[in-house]
């Protein structure tokens, strides 16, 4: 049997409450009725003791006023047993016998004295002998049943409604609490359902200091970290993907454009072309820059994992600048290279470098279109050797401004969204970046790789 956290903690925390609310209700109540009944008798007991040590002899007259003090009716017997006055009307005549009625030296408790009927009014009779009068005379006492009761009651009124008051307050402050705790409860179990399905977003935990509170605090951190764990894994499973990809189609690639570039080069030592004639120069330089995406590919894909060596930069940069200047004229775009002075060597496979920079040339050239121009240009920034290619183009479209690394990311129809995923990838194997941004017009692509010998280099 399934039982909420509420009923389990608002029902035994309620019952407790109104037990010992009740409790010490009742029993204050009962204390303050008691109180009353005693207040009751001690009035009794000083009228009888004051007027028992007068010398003026009981009357009707005295035994009224008797009753105007102490709320009772007196009914005085005489050595012969009859009654000699009464504070009753009418009573004088036809009292009650005092041999109906058993003695006592001291009334204790109006609840445990016997009860009389008399003109239609139920009272509590105590036979008290007069003190310092003749010990054959005695008084009898009758209270009526009715004050007595209403006594009690109003003494124990208050008590019972301060009780009563404080069991609804307490009642209402712990469902409250309870309804708060539980409520919070369940915005947690909210929250864990949808990381269970697989929903990360984070939610405000609020400023709550106490275990829930730390709790969702908990689960918010998770959620980051959950959140991170499948980014990465799907940039794993794109990264494995790509590089299955990648190493598949270089493999079915590789040797066919090796095959092709050895006939292209034996067919212009066979058969010369005019002089001027540079077309089967630039079919040649097609297929080394071809064959260089290649190589990136099986790069990217581990198949040929080749130690990094010390490779100069500049120079990587100027090999890419003569692959793609025939794309550049033939797609019409100004190609600039600009070259810092100077050895600026990165630890890297150059082939792998110079795909990365060939592939970020390549689509420079096609973002800048017809009339556009493309810059190459080495630059020193501290500790890093840094390969900017910046071009006129448009830039990336807005939808891919934040997945433009990723896989398979294009806005070309015939593009399949590889080239900057693969440098990427060449970016952070050998503990570099690559960044874009748009500054004045142009969109800038910085590859920043860590340089060797800078240590000697500040020491100089």
């Amino acid at each position: 049997m399934r039982r909420s956290i509420r009923s389990q903690i608002l029902i035994p925390l309620v019952v407790i409450q109104a037990l010992a609310t009740c409790a010490t209700t009742l029993a204050t109540a009962a204390l303050a009725a008691r109180r009353s009944e005693r207040q009751v008798i001690d009035r009794l007991d000083g009228v009888v003791e004051a007027l028992g040590r007068a010398n003026f002899p009981y009357t009707e007259g005295v035994l009224a006023r008797m009753r105007g003090l102490s709320g009772a009716e007196f009914i005085a017997y005489g050595a012969d047993g009859q009654a000699a006055a009464s504070s009753l009307a009418g009573l004088g005549r036809t009292p009650p016998p005092l041999s109906d009625f058993d003695g006592t030296a001291r009334l204790k408790s109006l609840g445990e004295a016997p009860t009389v009927l008399l003109g239609g009014v139920r009272y509590f009779a105590v036979v008290l002998p007069a003190s310092g009068r003749p010990p054959s005379e005695s008084l009898l006492v009758l209270y009526p049943e009715t004050s007595w009761r209403q006594a009690r009651r109003e003494a124990a009124t208050p008590p019972l409604l301060l009780g009563g008051g404080a069991l609804a307050i307490m009642v209402g402050v712990s469902g409250w609490i309870v309804h708060r705790i539980t409520d919070r409860i369940q915005g947690v179990e909210r929250r864990v359902a949808r990381i269970a399905e697989g929903d990360f977003e984070r939610l405000d935990p609020g400023d709550e200091q106490d275990e829930i509170g730390d709790l969702e605090r908990s689960i918010d951190a998770m959620c980051l970290q959950l959140a991170n764990m499948r980014w990465t894994i799907r940039q794993s499973e794109r990264a494995r993907l790509l590089a299955q990809l990648g190493a598949g189609l270089a493999h079915q690639m590789r040797n066919a454009l090796t095959g092709t570039r050895m006939s292209v080069q034996l067919h212009a030592r066979r058969c010369p072309g005019p002089p001027g004639d540079r077309s089967l120069d630039v079919a040649l330089k097609q297929l080394t820059m071809i064959e260089e995406q290649v190589k990136g590919l099986l790069s990217l894909g581990r198949v040929e994992d080749r130690p990094p060596s010390a490779c100069d930069v500049g120079q990587v940069l100027g090999e890419v600048a003569l692959l793609v200047g025939s794309a550049g004229e033939h797609a019409k775009v100004a190609v600039e290279v600009r070259i810092d002075r100077g050895e600026l060597q990165v630890m890297a496979e150059e082939s792998a470098l110079r795909a990365a920079v060939l592939n970020l040339a390549l689509n420079a050239i096609e973002a800048a279109g017809g009339g556009g121009s493309v810059r190459l240009e080495t630059v020193r920034d501290g500790g890093m050797a840094v390969v900017e290619v910046v071009d006129t183009g448009p830039g990336p479209p807005p939808d891919l401004a934040g997945v433009i690394f990723e896989p398979f990311a294009t806005s070309k129809p015939e593009g399949v969204g590889l080239g900057l995923a693969l440098a990427r990838h060449v970016a952070d194997r050998y503990g570099g970046t690559l960044a874009w941004d748009r500054v004045g017009g142009e969109t800038r692509f910085r590859l920043a790789m860590p340089r060797v010998g800078v240590a000697g280099e500040e020491d100089a």
